[in-house]
């Protein structure tokens, strides 16, 4: 089982599973594929803990033939409940019915001898396979249902854009493929997946298909692609076998989650309740958020993604006894806390959800989401600090059963309409089956559509390349970042997971953000010209200022805004006003009497403290202190005595120090 699921040679018992090319998806199918062959139920973090073929046979041997629930058919007679995570887009539907956010597209190039007709029935013979493609949805005294239609066709209109110029093809191909992304789809009415053919000459074509996420995930599009290939070859004759049935469908899955999987679930809700508890989702400075609506567009912007750096950084985590995705969380978790400065980092990411061998084959919303919260201490290691990830993410998938709607409900986060709850940043890595695409006479590509929608603020995607690359995108909501700041947060990113490859053992707080040449870069933009200034007192300085641009705002308080005139005449009705309490010396004029006038002036001075106006005790401090470039601090109102106003050595005058108190100070109020 470990060669099949990593499409290896059988390894040696005491081989290692995380040194054979492993991913957090690989542990998965094959705790899956132990659990149904052992008939028990087995985690994926038994594959973590026990990662030998020798140690899981000693685990599996006290377990097998102990059961596991059965995922079975169920009579269509009755009302089919959502599962979990389609009521929770269910609802969102319900709060924005024009929203496009959970609308999945793609599109794929087909160069060659098209038969429109054997295409259109192979996409017949999908609908009718899959239950999910064929589903509506509605709600009876307030809970949500599932409305699946007997088989149809599915129309594929036709775009000739063939009497187009080469460049307006691609256009016209691009501005359509942008209208059917954003084109809402309506849950009761249907049908939820769309599929049209843009023409480009005769051996040059497009296909599209738009589905709601709702009846779709990842994995789907893989199960409904290698099918469609199927049925295509089919129509042409070019295959003999037959697809083998399907054990069940998207709706026995939601009653099963609905009841068995409920209770089993209940046992792992205690641990999400106290691992997230007093979440505050932190992650990267951002721009205010509009509320859920706000139209959201993404761009993507690639870190770094040598081969070099993909292979150490998987070298690490095989040294660690953990997965890439891991390190990559880590990685990622690193860069949040330094952006946010906080400690406490959770980011979401999900699990494919198809544990059960007989979901797999299946087009459906079965993916779950998962949150993981670390503590990223500055002073930290990275590898020490992959340790505590690690456990995390054991723990997270330990406890993968329990929908994240239900994690929600238990944890009950402060709700924000403007952001998701728990987490705010999204860390994949991309490891969905891949498909081969081998439809006779046609070259297929796929196109990547354009999205227009971002369902986070952050959206980190990795993916490995065949030749060993680490592809990284960053998806981000325009309403929160600019396109600068996206840039900058994607070279940083890229720079983190290249030091971290180079000195893992290096503090969290002591990773790089920028290279050696940036470093420079600002280092030289810091220091900047320096430009000689004439010397002059602060007083010069002001007077010359409100010289210039008496009309220009020079001090806020509250609501209040002075100009530089305001701030000019403020200060010389307060110097005049004290001239006649204190003592001037020789060297003193009017505003230097104000902060000091003899020794013996100290009595004198805190009597014309008392005579101060009580209002805007900051705003008088202000004006004083331009004129003269002695130390003020702003009275008190409610503490007599407690202002002191004085100057210091050097000035030519002998004010009292700020520690000293002409009276002592009364007990702070209660």
């Amino acid at each position: 089982m470990f060669a099949e699921v990593l499409g290896i040679e059988p390894p040696g018992v005491e081989d290692d599973f995380f040194h054979s090319a492993a991913t957090r998806s690989s542990a998965s199918r094959l705790a899956s594929r132990l659990a149904e062959a052992f008939d028990t139920d087995l985690s994926p973090r038994a594959v973590f803990t026990h990662p030998t073929p020798a140690a899981l046979a000693r685990l599996l041997g006290g377990r097998q033939g102990s059961g596991r629930p059965a995922l079975v058919p169920v009579a269509r007679d009755a009302v089919a409940p959502m599962s979990h995570a389609q009521q929770r887009l269910w609802f969102l539907h319900e709060f924005e019915p024009d929203g496009a956010e959970y609308v999945t597209a793609l599109a794929l190039r087909l160069r060659g001898t098209l038969d429109t007709d054997a295409l259109r029935a192979a996409l017949g013979s999908v609908v009718a396979r899959h239950e999910s493609l064929r589903t509506t949805f509605d709600s009876v005294d307030g809970h949500g249902i599932q409305c699946v239609h007997p088989p149809q066709d599915v129309p594929l209109p036709v775009h000739d854009l063939s009497r187009h110029g080469a460049g307006e093809r691609e256009q016209a191909a691009r501005r359509l493929l942008a209208q059917e992304r954003l084109r809402p789809f309506d849950l009761r009415e249907g049908p939820l997946l769309r599929a049209g053919l843009l023409r480009f000459a005769e051996r040059d074509h497009v296909l599209t298909l738009a589905l709601h996420h709702i009846i779709t995930d990842g994995w789907s599009t893989s199960v409904l692609l290698s099918d469609l290939t199927h049925f295509y070859r089919a129509e042409l004759g070019a295959t003999n076998g037959e697809l083998a049935p399907l054990p069940v469908q998207y709706a026995d899955y939601a009653h099963w989650q609905r009841t068995t999987g409920d209770t089993a679930a209940d046992e792992h809700l205690a641990y999400w309740k106290e691992h997230l508890a007093d979440t505050t989702p932190a992650g990267a400075a951002r721009r205010p958020a509009p509320a859920r609506g706000a139209h959201q567009r993404r761009r993507d912007h690639p870190p770094g993604r040598a081969a070099s750096t993909a292979r150490r950084l998987t070298r690490l985590a095989r040294d660690h006894g953990t997965t890439l995705f891991t390190t990559l969380v880590a990685a990622a978790q690193s860069y949040l806390a330094r952006l946010s400065g906080s400690e406490d980092i959770a980011v979401g990411t999900v699990n494919a959800g198809r544990d059960r061998p007989e979901t797999q084959g299946l087009v459906g919303f079965f993916v779950n989401t998962l949150v993981l919260r670390s503590r990223a201490e500055a002073d930290r290691p990275f590898s020490a600090f992959l340790g505590d990830v690690r456990q995390t993410v054991m723990d997270a998938f330990a406890h993968q059963d329990v929908p994240f709607e239900r994690v929600v409900d238990e944890v009950q986060p402060v709700r924000d309409t403007s952001r998701s709850p728990l987490f705010q940043v999204m860390v994949v890595l991309q490891n969905t089956p891949a498909v081969t695409l081998d439809l006779p006479g046609l070259d297929v590509t796929d196109i990547e559509p354009e999205s227009e929608q971002a369902a986070f603020d952050l959206t980190v995607e990795f993916a490995e390349t065949d030749a060993g690359e680490l592809h990284a995108l960053l998806t981000y909501n325009t309403d929160l970042f600019d396109a600068a700041t996206a840039e900058r947060m994607a070279g940083q990113l890229g720079t983190l997971l290249h030091a971290v490859a180079e000195d893992p053992h290096r503090p969290l707080g002591a990773l790089p953000l920028s290279s050696d040449s940036e470093a420079q870069h600002l280092l030289a933009q810091g220091r900047g010209t320096f430009r000689p200034v004439p010397e002059a007192t602060l007083p010069a300085l002001f007077e010359r200022q409100a010289a210039r641009t008496p009309d220009a705002v020079a001090l806020i308080d509250g609501e209040r805004e002075l100009t530089y005139a305001d701030v000019d005449r403020a200060a010389n009705r307060l110097a005049h006003r004290l001239v006649p309490r204190v003592e001037p010396r020789a060297r003193g004029g009017p505003r230097a009497a104000a902060f000091g006038g003899g020794r013996g002036g100290a009595a004198r001075r805190h009597q014309g403290r008392r005579g101060l106006p009580a209002r805007g005790p900051r705003l008088s401090a202000a004006a004083a202190g331009v004129h003269d470039p002695g130390r003020v601090r702003p009275p008190d109102p409610r503490r007599p005595g407690s202002g002191v106003v004085h100057r210091g050595a050097g000035h030519g005058t002998h004010g009292r120090r700020p520690h000293q108190r002409a009276h002592p100070r009364p007990p702070p109020p209660t």
